[in-house]
């Protein structure tokens, strides 16, 4: 190729675009370059910090720290939070934790919920957006034993009944939880009334379960 040609060429490919540039230049003043990178960074801050969270509290051996612990299994906290705890923002202190990293990138999670005897509990589930897109517990499921099948985003429905009766280990009155990104940080919450009733709260908070749905099914971990 001359080097004539390869001007023209060059010129054709790159034109568009410094002209397009050119024009955004002139107008869009300082002052609304400015607004727009602010805005920018107040959407998707969410992200950055709710990931960075993920992996402060997943990449660590369960039990070594409150709340902490490997993805897909609920990482139970034994005691009152301190009043010096820091890790998030500020707990509550009547009611015991329950901490999971939903990891959905490869298929969807099972969380399994045993019978609570009437006892308030929550699972809040938030997006890394860090928006509560689910909460199931005592006000909106109940208290009885209950299984739900969480799912990444473009999990299509008709999938549900196809994938529940090819794994037979799965629950076959599974609930279905669609999840609006790939990886969901459950909070759950249990009420314990002081003390004397940690430990049957404990006992409660020991069979909650989350596995991956192929690959744990048939072996799914307590929480620890």
């Amino acid at each position: 190729m001359s080097g004539r040609t390869l001007a023209l060429t060059l010129a054709v490919l790159f034109c568009p675009a410094l002209s397009f540039a050119a024009q955004a230049q002139s107008t869009i003043t300082e002052q609304e370059a400015h607004a727009i990178g602010v805005d920018a960074y107040i959407y998707f801050y969410p992200l950055v910090t709710m990931d960075v969270t993920r992996k402060q509290f997943s990449n660590i051996e369960p039990g070594k720290e409150l709340g902490k612990g490997p993805m897909n299994m609920f990482n139970n906290v034994p005691e009152y939070p301190p009043a010096n705890f820091k890790g998030v923002v500020r707990p509550n202190f009547d009611t015991l934790y329950s901490i999971a990293y939903l990891d959905m990138t490869k298929e969807p999670v099972v969380v399994s919920v045993p019978d609570t005897n009437g006892r308030y509990y929550l699972l809040p589930m938030l997006d890394m957006w860090s928006d509560v897109f689910a909460s199931p517990g005592w006000r909106t499921t109940g208290t009885q034993a209950e299984n739900f099948l969480v799912t990444p985003p473009g999990w299509g429905a008709e999938l549900r009944d196809k994938f529940v009766d090819e794994f037979i280990n799965l629950p076959k009155e599974i609930q279905r939880i669609d999840a609006p990104t790939p990886y969901v940080w459950v909070i759950g919450r249990t009420k314990t009334d002081g003390p004397q009733d940690m430990m049957l709260s404990i006992r409660f908070r020991q069979d909650l379960r989350s596995y991956p749905s192929r690959s744990g099914a048939s072996r799914p971990g307590r929480s620890r």
